[in-house]
């Protein structure tokens, strides 16, 4: 028999913005225990909220072996390891002084603009112990701006939005961030005259891959890349990757919700065009006889299953000029996106601009955007970054090559 015992505590404050003003501050503390107990391929969990009462948890998730729910009995060596990766970002008696003043300045410089929704302060501690002797535990924070952007002679709700997080406060790099976004905005241009164009946005249409890359479904013929394992199918500088490194992630533990800590917190999915693994977790891995790739995910009372929390694009350059050297689109929100089952991806763009020489020159009218995965992933695939226009916090910028479809 074995048991696993994890806590997840989260302290969230979060301001809510009206209209370039703070209206309210928001905390919330929880805590949410998990007991999860192995025996005879099988295994019980309990789960409960606030301070734990462990010896009750573990009897109900004993007792909870007899529903029969399979699920393999793994053993790791001893182990301890603790990371604290909490940043000093504001001291609590400054959070609301320093949002509002940065609301009165965004206002000051974007005249035509209405800001609103949140800005929040997250903590993090996650621990994982097991009755094999494995202790980890893991703190951290981060700093998460969160505005919809109104013009202020629209009828709509929103025309724009900027989101961003960090593990630190720079006034001066928001406002230079947001001014880019709002200055683009009122600078309208006609539509660009090619039909494919190098397309700038983020991960949004890699992720309609990413269930293709269960091992659920490609161990059942469902995926895309069924009998590609092991093969290359994508371009040379492709690589996807499950990454939990504290130095790179924001707020993220080191271990998955099953306690699998991966070499250098780094395993691949994708490297260079190869898809050597796929999503999986403990008990997905040992049903088709593959690799467990450590991004399991559970709710606290619920048997783990594969997760993405933690799936990253590895950077092919040092900065978006690199890649970029000519016009380009900048996708800032889109909306209703999908995917046919033979990979045809199409993505409403609601805003977008003219990127060109390092800068958003203006917005352009809607239309869609449509690739094909494989297209995408290969040929059209330019390349990845984390330094473009914006100075503020963590941005990960995906080039790729795309048709422009439905012009309005």
């Amino acid at each position: 028999m074995k048991t696993e015992k994890l806590v997840s505590r989260q302290s969230d404050k979060s301001i809510n913005i009206v209209a370039n003003c703070v209206e309210s501050l928001r905390i919330n503390n929880s805590v949410k225990n998990t007991v999860r107990v192995y025996d005879n391929g099988m295994i019980g969990v309990e789960g409960s909220l606030g301070e734990a009462n462990w010896a009750e948890l573990e009897q109900k998730a004993t007792e909870k072996l007899a529903q029969g729910i399979a699920y393999p009995e793994t053993h790791q060596k001893p182990c301890s390891v603790s990371v604290d990766s909490v940043s000093n970002i504001l001291e609590e008696k400054d959070f609301i002084p320093k949002v509002q003043h940065l609301l009165e300045r965004l206002a000051s410089e974007n005249p035509d603009f209405l800001f609103s929704d949140k800005v929040q302060l997250n903590s993090t501690f996650n621990s994982y112990q097991s009755s094999d002797g494995v202790r980890y535990s893991y703190k951290g924070n981060q700093f998460i701006v969160s505005l919809s952007i109104k013009h202020k002679g629209s009828a709509n709700i929103m025309d724009e939005g900027f989101a961003c997080e960090s593990d630190y406060f720079d006034e001066d790099s928001i406002c230079h961030d947001v001014k880019l976004v709002c200055d683009a905005f009122l600078n309208e241009l006609p539509h660009t005259e090619e039909e494919e164009v190098t397309v700038i946005g983020g991960f949004e249409p890699l992720f309609y891959a990413l269930q293709h890359f269960a091992s659920d479904l490609y161990f059942n013929n469902a995926s895309l890349f069924n009998g590609k394992l092991g093969q290359k199918i994508f371009a040379d500088n492709l690589s996807v990757e499950v990454n939990r490194d504290p130095t790179k992630q924001l707020n993220i533990a080191f271990f998955d919700a099953e306690g699998v800590v991966n070499v250098d917190y780094v395993n691949y999915i994708v490297k260079n065009g190869v898809l050597e693994r796929l999503l999986t977790c403990k008990r997905s891995a040992e049903q088709y006889g593959t690799e467990n790739i450590g991004c399991a995910s559970a709710s606290y009372n619920g048997v783990p299953n594969m997760g993405a929390d933690s799936l990253d694009v590895t950077d092919t350059a040092d900065s978006l000029a690199d890649l970029v050297t000519s016009k380009a689109v900048y996708l800032s929100l889109s909306s209703g996106g999908d995917m046919t089952p033979s990979g045809d991806i199409s993505l409403p763009s609601m805003v977008s601009y003219l990127y060109d020489d390092g800068k958003l020159v203006g917005k352009l009218p809607q239309f869609a955007v449509s690739v094909n995965l494989f297209d995408m992933l290969n040929d059209g695939f330019v390349g990845v970054t984390e330094k473009g226009p914006f100075q503020f916090g963590k941005h990960k910028y995906f080039v790729y090559k795309a048709k422009i479809v439905n012009k309005a």
